[in-house]
């Protein structure tokens, strides 16, 4: 593990290394998706209904209670999102009603900006209302039945307590956080592609060519290392914004820390496809950068992707950003791994591809 050894001491011996790679980042992260929640903000619930029965009026007035409401159409989603009409939109799809009646648990389509942090006192709202409706529809023979059930709970027959969570809960935007935090490890890929540039230019890379180490066991001791700042970023990270600034990791920290681990991995063999492709570190450094930023953007980790025209979510999906913020969603919310199995596999095809990117140079230069 010589190279593993000295490419990680060559690397730590220089104290903006450290700074930028471990420390700033979890500071910045944590300061802007911490603090910025430590207010009560009040939320604008949109409310687009394509439904029109007597429940979706009733599911308006419930929301009314804790946050103020307006009423949409559906092609003024994007528009309200965007101007700041509406922090929250919800969508009730053609035959909700009835599905319920019918014993289903239809699902109400939903958008926000700040998802984590805005959404999550509504879906409590809403889930709270709907599971007394659901209740109503177990209990009734025929529709006739249900809507007298619903009248009666509107005139106060039935009891709903619901406690909405308060600032100090801390509900923060934590999938915004771990697009922040994605990002920062894509712009360190480039990190790694101009280390590896810089021992091509230095004839370090020719000399440890020479010696008796295989070139396999070079790269896999550089990937190990490179691998290991960030995984060790990710863990430094999710200690600040989860013990400093209060921010909900999820239910399981584990299997999220698991798929950035994975992204991590991605993000060295992105690292190394582009120190293949790129001659000199500016040519890296500027690669990286029309590369990054974009792909950060069409991938969802500055906003949701669903707020964005088709043809750029269209596009969206053929990136590999697109895949790690969709299985961090899924073990937010509860998921498991296995649930996220599919966008996992995604991303460990894309770490393929680029791994054989990253050596195919490497191995005629050592040839």
């Amino acid at each position: 593990m010589t190279v593993f050894r000295y490419t990680l001491m060559r690397l730590m011996r220089n104290k903006v290394n450290l700074l930028m790679v471990l420390v700033a980042p979890p500071l910045f992260i944590g300061m802007i998706f911490g603090l910025g929640n430590l207010g009560s903000a009040e939320i604008t619930v949109g409310l687009v209904d394509l439904d029109n029965t007597p429940l979706t009026p009733m599911l308006a007035d419930s929301l009314a209670r804790t946050s103020p409401v307006v009423m949409l159409e559906e092609e003024e989603i994007k528009s309200a999102l965007a101007g700041g009409k509406a922090d929250c939109i919800l969508v009730i799809d053609p035959g909700f009603t009835q599905e319920i009646i019918a014993g289903g648990e239809p699902r109400l389509r939903g958008y926000s900006i700040q998802e984590a942090n805005l959404a999550s006192r509504v879906k409590l709202q809403v889930e709270g209302f709907l599971g007394a409706v659901r209740g109503i529809a177990g209990v009734s023979r025929e529709e006739s039945d249900f809507y007298r059930g619903l009248s009666a709970y509107e005139a106060g027959s039935f009891a709903l307590a619901v406690k909405p969570y308060q600032a100090e809960s801390r509900v923060d935007s934590t999938m915004s956080g771990m697009g922040m935090l994605a990002m920062n490890m894509l712009l360190l890929s480039s990190f790694t592609s101009i280390n590896l540039i810089k021992d091509r230019e230095n004839r370090t890379f020719y000399r440890v060519m020479a010696s008796p180490l295989r070139l396999k066991s070079y790269m896999i001791q550089s990937i190990l290392c490179f691998l290991l700042i960030l995984l060790v970023q990710v863990a430094m990270t999710f200690a600040v914004v989860r013990f400093i600034f209060g921010m909900d990791l999820g239910a399981s920290v584990i299997n999220l820390y698991l798929v950035m681990a994975v992204f991590a991995l991605l993000c060295v063999a992105m690292g190394m496809a582009l120190a293949s492709l790129a001659r000199t570190t500016q040519q890296a450094g500027t690669i990286s950068t029309l590369f990054i930023t974009p792909m950060s953007m069409l991938s969802g980790l500055f906003w949701p992707r669903a707020i964005m025209p088709e043809i750029l979510q269209t596009i969206g999906k053929f990136l590999p950003a697109t895949w790690v913020v969709e299985a961090a969603d899924k073990v937010m919310m509860g998921n498991s791994l296995a649930d996220a199995g599919m966008e996992l596999a995604i991303i460990l095809g894309y770490i393929v591809v680029f791994f054989l990117l990253g050596t195919w140079r490497r191995v005629e230069i050592a040839k």
